[in-house]
């Protein structure tokens, strides 16, 4: 999973330095995917989620996952999970909510051609950052819905094997052999009670 958010960061370094128009590497075009205020606007409108009810340790135990030696609760997996699910939806929201805004400062100043351009990167680079973040997360998601499904065998193993020890040394019996069971012992019982009343008339 570290690898593959490696990949990301490097895949978009990638694409941002390529000429498309020569195909060289020009690493000045970097510069142009920077810009710290659309970074900022995401980190304002999610991070505050993180600070309520006690979410972040629940996202920081999503980034503890990726340890294959870091061991949880399944509750807590879950709860990982539910936070991680919930911050993809938000990092979303929060970059359409900013290229929104950015779209509508560009139409009301349409006849500013200058400004036309930075405002429109504004814009974009805000929903790639969103985008980046949501892939991102998107490892996160996977491990914790791997380690819920890792914790539901194990639970289905461990059942099977006391299925199985139980049956052998005779402990073990399903609902519907205790039912069977019982409605055995009931039908013995009404015999023998029928019999002994049988026995009792005879002698009287």
């Amino acid at each position: 999973m570290i690898m593959e958010m490696i990949s990301i960061f490097l895949g978009v370094i990638l694409l941002g330095v390529i000429d498309y128009g020569s195909g060289w590497i020009e690493l000045p075009r970097l510069g142009f995917l920077v810009d710290m205020p659309s970074f900022v606007i995401i980190l304002i409108l999610t991070a505050p989620v993180l600070l309520k009810g006690g979410l972040w340790k629940d996202f920081k135990r999503a980034w503890q996952l990726l340890w294959k030696d870091y061991n949880c609760h399944l509750s807590e997996v879950r709860r990982a999970l539910d936070v991680v699910e919930m911050m993809q939806k938000q990092v979303l929201y929060a970059g359409a909510i900013s290229a929104l805004l950015t779209f509508i400062t560009i139409l009301h100043n349409l006849s500013n051609l200058a400004s036309l351009g930075p405002n429109l990167a504004v814009a974009i680079l805000t929903m790639l950052y969103a985008v980046i973040i949501e892939m991102l997360l998107l490892p996160l998601q996977l491990e914790a819905k791997r380690r819920i499904v890792d914790y539901m065998e194990v639970d289905t193993d461990t059942e099977g094997m006391e299925i199985v020890e139980g049956k052998a040394a005779g402990e073990y019996m399903t609902a519907e052999a205790r039912k069977a069971e019982t409605e055995k012992g009931t039908l013995a019982d009404k015999k023998e009670t029928e019999k002994t009343a049988d026995t009792g008339e005879r002698q009287i």
